[in-house]
This record gives C-alpha cells, sequence and structure tokens, in this order.
C-alpha cells in the first residue's frame, strides 16, 4: 500500500511538473497573441492584462498595409525552401563520402567539419560577406541577391554530422548488393540510402528551417533594399523612432511565427523517430 501511495505521489508531481513547464513555455506565447488582440491604449495599460476587453482581430489584417510585410515573408519562404532543399542533399552527399568512401586525408577534413560547428555564426559574418561581394553577378556580387541570402545555408557541419551518424547504422551489405547490381555510386546513393535515411532528413529539415527562417543578423548584413528584406528584419517596420506599436507588432511576430509551427507539425514524425534513433546511436 505504501509503495502504491507513493507511486501516486511521484506521479502527480511528475505531471504537477510538466505542467508548470508546459505553462512556462506556452506564456509568452499567450502574451504575444494577447497583445496582438490589443489596441494601442490597452496595450499600454498598468497593470497589464493577458486579454483584451475586445479582441482587435483587424490587427491582422492592418500589419500587411503599407509596409513590406508580405513580400518580406515571400522572400523568407523562398530562401528558407531553397535553403533546406539545397542544404539536405549537399550534406547528405558529403556524409555519404565520409562514410562510405576511402579518400586521403578523410579523417582530418572530417574534424574540419567538426570544429565548424563550434565556431558562432556571427563570427562569419563579415568574411562571409565579403566572399558574397567578390563574387561574380553584378557590380556588389550576390549582395542583395537569393542566391547571396542562400550561400551561408548551403551546407552546414551539423547537417553532415547528423547524416553521417545515421549512415553508421546502414548495413555496408545494401551497397555490395547495390554495386552487384551494377550501380554507381551515386546511384546507390540516390536510389538506396536516400530511402534509409528520411528520418535524418525530415531532422535536418526541421532545424534548416528554423535556422534559416528565424535568422536576423545575415539577411541584415546583406540586404540593400526592401524587396530583398525577409520576414525576421520586417518587423522593424512597427517599430518608430521613439514609440513602438506593440499590437502591430506582436500581430506581426505571431504571423511570422507560425510557419515554423506549421512545417514542424508536417515533419513531426519524422523528427520524432530521427531523434529516437539518434538517441540509440542510429541503430
Amino acid at each position: 500500500m505504501d509503495n502504491k501511495k507513493s507511486k501516486l505521489i511521484a506521479d502527480v508531481l511528475t505531471y504537477l511538473c510538466l505542467a508548470v513547464g508546459t505553462i512556462a513555455f506556452l506564456f509568452p506565447f499567450l502574451w504575444m497573441f494577447g497583445t496582438a488582440i490589443k489596441t494601442m491604449p490597452e496595450a499600454m495599460t498598468w497593470p497589464p492584462k493577458l486579454l483584451p476587453d475586445k479582441a482587435q482581430f483587424n490587427n491582422f489584417v492592418e500589419i500587411f498595409k503599407g509596409t513590406v510585410l508580405l513580400r518580406s515573408m515571400y522572400n523568407s519562404i523562398v530562401v528558407t525552401l531553397c535553403a533546406i532543399v539545397v542544404n539536405v542533399f549537399l550534406a547528405s552527399l558529403a556524409a555519404y563520402g565520409f562514410e562510405r568512401m576511402n579518400f586521403p586525408g578523410k579523417k582530418f577534413w572530417f574534424n574540419i567539419v567538426l570544429l565548424t560547428m563550434m565556431v558562432p555564426g556571427a563570427l562569419l559574418i563579415i568574411p562571409l560577406f565579403f566572399i558574397v561581394k567578390s563574387l561574380p553577378g553584378t557590380s556588389f556580387g550576390w549582395l542583395d541577391t537569393y542566391p547571396g541570402l542562400i550561400l551561408p545555408y548551403a551546407v552546414t557541419g551539423f547537417s553532415i554530422f547528423l547524416f553521417r551518424q545515421f549512415l553508421v547504422s546502414v548495413p555496408r551489405d545494401v551497397d555490395e548488393a547495390a554495386e552487384i547490381d551494377g550501380c554507381s555510386k551515386f546511384q546507390t546513393y540516390r536510389l538506396i540510402i536516400i530511402p534509409m535515411i528520411r528520418p535524418a532528413m525530415g531532422l535536418v529539415a526541421v532545424f534548416t528551417f528554423l535556422l534559416v527562417w528565424n535568422d536576423y543578423l545575415w539577411p541584415l548584413a546583406i540586404s540593400r533594399s526592401e524587396d530583398m528584406y525577409t520576414a525576421q528584419i520586417a518587423l522593424k517596420f512597427f517599430q518608430g523612432q521613439y514609440t513602438i506599436n506593440w499590437p502591430y507588432l506582436m500581430a506581426g511576430a505571431t504571423v511570422v511565427a507560425m510557419p515554423s509551427l506549421l512545417f514542424y507539425f508536417f515533419l513531426q514524425r519524422f523528427f520524432q523517430q530521427s531523434l529516437s534513433n539518434l538517441g540509440t546511436g542510429g541503430k
């Protein structure tokens, strides 16, 4: 009987901690949405209220009038989707080479890939800027262009490392069987390996989406015109020199945050499966 009571108390405490953690996690989002449907006077009242007396859903329409938010959302979608496709392809191909092929300096170059994961992205802004500026194209290189926005996310060390960890669990027998059937290395990668690492592709896609969609520094550094602003930069239009329109800013932030939630929702199955496989060493 004492064991049952102890187990019941432990379960209650566990669920209580989970509930408190969930509320603490969701509260900023609730506050953001609550502010987004307020009027400006209600947003500035003290003590503040979580929800307004009368919801102003019209704020979600007004934020697109006279701003570049809609164009910026389009830019973010184009850049993010292109970055996902390029990163998944190049990173999985590089991981396949590191895991399945033998070449001089293989271990050294893989260690270099791992070292890139330890460098903060902010430190790379200046060298990347000069690289993009010197690329052939216009007189300003790839500045203020979609390729320039996508280039830093074309392949990441984390993605290569993650794909390689999954490839470790794929038996080499499948490669040998494909070679016997006359497949080249690339055909083996395309026809055999890719279907077997789909959970990893989903995980890399989710992380790439979050990285690119929420990035602020790189688009700010490379963009020269409002037509090339991404969604994160467009939010600054709701901030004046002396005042901030909090309802519009929070409405814009809510709209900008929705694609991340939807993207995770559609890839949730792959995300959970890949984390489960990663936690068991890819087996």
